[in-house]
């Protein structure tokens, strides 16, 4: 029987465990990420990092490796069928790192992971499946498994859940969650890549239609990738005509694209994105804690997920760190970490379903309000940067009052 002891066992080796390994590998402590599958699928989808996200890539060390791999965006830009009305600047912020970076997931995940399974101290195993959290009394030290179809046993100070949105960890503690899946109840959001004659400008553009919307995200190699929002109605109602059907709709919004569209001539080449909302009431009991999309999940529209996860490692190695150093994981310190992230979480959770409301709804009467809306924040520049800050990462609050008198029109535009 394989028997492994760690300080912190990472149960998981997605972006939020292979971060946090990272973190917590270079201030000497011994981590073990498992992690059931034995190599992982080349996820073709765009990630958008954020400016904070970038920061802590830099400050972990893996921010050049990661960058070679991405594109800089520097605006950010929302728009009415084809009418562009708000464009916010990243290089207008008062932030150390003015700029996004979109790249190929799997590609900023190999970087992350090849950097944190280099140090010595942090060793990674894969092919395990685990079956059973293992406690005295009431706090978790570890998990028991098979490794080779042969029993392993993982023992660790602190266990961390980084296994995903359907966390085997999360359902072993009991811990009570409400999980939305929006392919399932209201809509379907895919997405394909298109190669372009010349490299595209550094902007992600939102577009906004009738039940439908689309996003474009700028690519290394003269690439984009190109998001398609639609209400389950018009999903099925565009089954038979498959990717013709694709075609049209993409070429609506950008017939700028539309000879490169053209390329899309086959369903395989359109990926269904899994969009859910997961809300978890707490992150931690004793002995074990959750992160990344075990504990929090959130629609795809304005591409948070790797940044929460990241974000999230970063705050959680702070409070295994003083844990560990306290020679206490119990829930309360183990939570500490939650009630500094939550706030934020729920605030970009908010702002996602917002987004993606905005992209769905058939009401002409709400999107006249919506498009009204677009128009007046595109006039009031304190309003973008605000909500720029707040999808950037520095800022955990919704816009202030007088921001609110602005939108709505009860004070002047600016």
């Amino acid at each position: 029987m394989d028997k492994i002891e760690c300080d912190v066992l990472i149960v998981g080796g997605g972006i939020a465990g292979a971060t946090l390994a990272l973190m917590l590998g270079r201030q000497g402590y011994a981590v073990t990420i498992i992690e059931r599958q034995r190599a992982f699928p080349r996820i073709y989808k765009g990630e958008f990092l954020q400016p904070v996200s970038i920061e802590i890539l830099h400050q972990i060390g893996v921010l050049p490796q990661v960058e070679q791999h991405c594109m800089q965006v520097t605006k950010m830009s929302y728009g009415i069928g084809t009418d562009k009305c708000i464009t916010a600047n990243y290089t207008e912020l008062d932030i150390p790192y003015r700029y996004g970076l979109n790249g190929d997931h799997y590609l900023i995940h190999e970087e992350v992971l090849r950097a944190a399974t280099e140090l010595p101290n942090v060793t990674f195993v894969t092919g395990v499946n685990g079956t059973k959290l293992i406690r005295e009394g009431e706090r978790v030290v570890g998990l028991e498994g098979t490794l080779n179809k042969e029993p392993a046993i993982f023992r660790s100070k602190i266990l961390v859940g980084a296994d995903g949105i359907r966390s085997i960890v999360r359902e072993q503690l009991g811990v009570p969650f409400e999980l939305y899946p929006y392919e399932d109840k209201k809509a379907k959001i895919c997405a394909f890549t298109l190669t372009l004659p010349s490299a595209p400008p550094g902007e992600v553009e939102f577009l906004f239609g009738d039940g439908m919307g689309c996003g474009i995200f700028p690519l290394p190699q003269q690439r984009v990738r190109m998001y398609l929002a639609l209400t389950k109605e018009k999903w099925r109602a565009n089954q038979e005509r498959g990717a013709e059907g694709i075609r049209a709709m993409a070429a609506a919004f950008y017939p700028r694209f539309e000879e490169q569209i053209g390329q899309i001539t086959d369903m395989k080449q359109v990926q269904i994105i899994p969009s859910f909302h997961l809300h978890t009431k707490k992150w931690a009991t004793d002995g074990a804690v959750l992160l990344g999309d075990a504990c929090h999940a959130v629609s795809p529209a304005l591409g948070q997920g790797m940044n929460l996860a990241i974000q999230g490692a970063e705050a959680l190695s702070r409070t295994l760190v003083q844990a560990l150093q306290a020679g206490s994981a119990d829930e309360q310190t183990l939570r500490s970490y939650e009630f500094e992230r939550r706030k934020f979480v729920k605030l970009i959770q908010q702002t996602s379903n917002i987004h993606t409301f905005a992209w769905l709804v058939r009401s002409s009467a709400i999107q006249h309000v919506r498009n009204r809306l677009f128009r007046r924040i595109g006039r009031c520049p304190s309003i973008q940067q605000t909500q720029l800050n707040i999808v950037s990462g520095y800022r955990h609050q919704h816009p202030p009052i007088g921001q609110l008198l602005r939108l709505i029109g009860l004070s002047p535009a600016k």
